[in-house]
């Protein structure tokens, strides 16, 4: 088994998992922002959520619960390169998806003449101090490895 090829699996697994916990913490946040805005009969912005929520639910999770599941079993994979731009490609556009709602939280507030809620600061912060860049560099390596 490649030293290398287990390194790398073991840095996309701490990724997956901060990334799969973010996304935990942003559903449950826009489900609340959701009903904020039903309380406010903001009919467009309950959409727009129930659409981000749909979207962080069904594709967002199980894909990065997929790649926990075989980043976990690393041993039981053989030296596979391709899977692994794969796991960095699907890694970096779910942490593209929460940066990208964060910023719309913060459009929508500043709409409102509001700032973020502590909990989206947060999240926002944590955002912050996940390395997207080693990911983007195991994506890059990983395709002269394969």
């Amino acid at each position: 088994m490649n030293k290398n090829f287990l390194a790398v699996e073991k840095d996309i697994h701490g990724f997956a998992q901060e990334l799969y916990f973010r996304n935990e913490v942003a559903i449950d946040l826009v489900e609340k922002d959701e009903q904020k805005d039903l309380l406010h009969f903001d009919r467009k912005d309950v959409e727009k959520l129930q659409e981000i929520a749909s979207v962080l639910q069904d594709f967002c999770q199980p894909q990065v619960r997929a790649i926990l599941q075989v980043s976990e079993n690393t041993k039981d994979v053989k030296n596979d390169f391709k899977l692994i731009q794969n796991q960095a490609h699907q890694l970096i556009q779910n942490f593209s998806n929460l940066e990208k709602l964060v910023t719309y939280s913060e459009t929508k507030a500043k709409k409102k003449s509001k700032n973020l809620s502590k909990q989206w600061l947060e999240l926002k912060q944590n955002l912050l101090k996940m390395d997207i860049n080693r990911i983007k560099e195991i994506e890059k390596s990983s395709k002269t490895m394969s």
